[in-house]
């Protein structure tokens, strides 16, 4: 009778603890940003390697920046914690001799929950 008393009440936390445990698959929200050069605001196709991609404003809080240089296909990415519209910029200086030629853009990106934000900026020469 005693094995019945102790028995119930370990069954009952079981389901409670079953029941009650949630398996929630936590959010995160990826971008992917891709700099081309761009002439007259018309896309020429080819990417920027090594452009310095800044996300977020330093007045923002440090979850809602990112900071990174393009890879070699002219990409950079990043997941965020927080759903957030954010501003990116993107800054280029190529050394041909003795001229400095330095190309830059701008945007913004909405993230959202589990899609990768993809947001292509065109890179003007200045």
């Amino acid at each position: 009778m005693k094995k019945v008393f102790l028995f119930i009440p370990v069954v009952i936390a079981a389901i409670i603890v079953l029941l009650f445990s949630s398996c929630e698959k936590e959010e995160v929200f990826p971008v992917k940003i891709i700099c081309v050069y761009s002439e007259t605001g018309i896309d020429t196709g080819d990417v920027v390697v090594g452009a310095t991609v800044t996300i977020g404003k330093p007045n923002y809080a440090p979850f809602a920046q990112a900071s990174g240089v393009t890879d070699d296909d002219g990409v950079f990415s990043h997941e965020f914690q927080y759903e957030a519209l954010l501003d990116v910029k993107a800054e280029f200086a190529l050394t041909e001799g003795d001229a400095v030629r330095t190309y830059v853009g701008a945007s913004q990106i909405k993230l959202l929950p589990n899609e990768t934000v993809e947001k292509t900026i065109l890179m003007i020469r200045q």
